[in-house]
């Protein structure tokens, strides 16, 4: 689709429409501002005209994706290659895939899961979490197209190290709950190495290989 921008407006010189970060959001956005323009009033369409119309509003939507046509979000808060879309869903089966994932960002999501299940008695808190930043620093760590893969590779550990804390807590005291205190010495035992021996390749998931029905299938990772 071909726009034509009026230019002559003062601070504005035309948007460069051949560059990957306009196709990306012409494909992606351009749909929308069309419809948010047509539902305005008079009134909102003379305002949104003063201020610069459709060229400024591009401009402003353009911020949020990089050169490459990556979506960053404001400020760059999302790392180039793990936007699948609004809800998620936008083609799964590219990004909910398991691949090989470096020893120490493994070790590293290990020993986060372990000092906030020993800090928060077990619980998930969302509020205390550091969870983000490890996934933050593994996905800068490889190349754009292993960011979503590695990352979904990632929180498949992640579960089965918390699973496995979890059970180690139960096993020494069968009446605990998440959020009563345990030694946290019961969780000497538990390692990464002990989870993952214990672990098989399901699919585009991770499961314990006793779940598994004559399963013999490791990831190697």
């Amino acid at each position: 689709m071909n726009i034509s921008f009026n230019v002559s407006k003062p601070g504005y010189t035309g948007i460069n429409n051949g560059n990957n970060q306009y196709k990306d959001v012409e494909k992606k956005q351009l749909e929308a501002v069309i419809a948010e323009e047509a539902m305005m009033t008079p009134e909102q369409k003379m305002l949104y005209e003063l201020l610069g119309g459709r060229e400024a509003h591009m401009r402003n939507v353009m911020s949020n994706f990089n050169s490459d046509g990556d979506f960053i979000g404001p400020g760059g808060v999302v790392v180039p290659g793990m936007y699948h879309g609004e809800d998620g869903t936008v083609d799964r089966s590219t990004w909910q895939q398991l691949i090989d994932v470096s020893d120490e960002s493994r070790q590293k999501m290990f020993d986060n899961v372990k000092r906030e299940f020993i800090q928060e008695n077990g619980i998930s808190n969302g509020d205390t979490t550091k969870r983000s930043q490890v996934f933050r620093e593994y996905q800068l760590s490889v190349k754009k197209e292993d960011r979503a893969k590695g990352t979904w590779t990632l929180q498949q550990y992640e579960g089965k190290y918390r699973s496995a804390m979890y059970a180690a807590v139960k096993a020494a005291n069968p009446k605990w709950e998440p959020g009563q205190p345990f030694n946290p010495s019961i969780l000497d035992s538990v390692t990464r190495e002990s989870v993952e021996s214990q672990l098989v390749k399901s699919g585009n998931t991770l499961v314990k290989r006793s779940s598994v029905s004559g399963s013999t299938l490791d990831i190697q990772v």
